[in-house]
């Protein structure tokens, strides 16, 4: 399964414009954003090398498999996630 972790910080302003991105497309996306603060979760931090923030890791079955870092746009993301859309979200009962 894949999942997306985004580490940022509270006191990251690049943070700050993208994390109203990363909300967005988890609405709406097969894959989720895991969002990981770097100051409470530093040992995840650590163990993931995080030197700037934002870091978005791609994740999965449990591994890395891609990684961008720095502040990136809706169609970014998207691009990077592979973005597919959840159709059951469309579906009215």
């Amino acid at each position: 399964m894949r999942a997306v972790y985004y580490f940022t910080a509270d006191w990251c302003n690049p943070c700050k414009k993208v994390k109203p991105i990363v909300e967005e497309i988890n609405k709406d996306s097969i894959i989720k954003f895991q969002i990981i603060d770097v100051d409470s979760e530093i040992e995840l931090a650590k163990r993931f090398e995080i030197m700037s923030v934002p870091t978005f890791i791609l994740m999965d079955d449990g591994k890395e498999v891609n990684r961008i870092i720095g502040a990136q746009k809706r169609e970014q993301l998207e691009a990077f996630i592979g973005y597919e859309k959840n159709i059951q979200d469309d579906i009215q009962p």
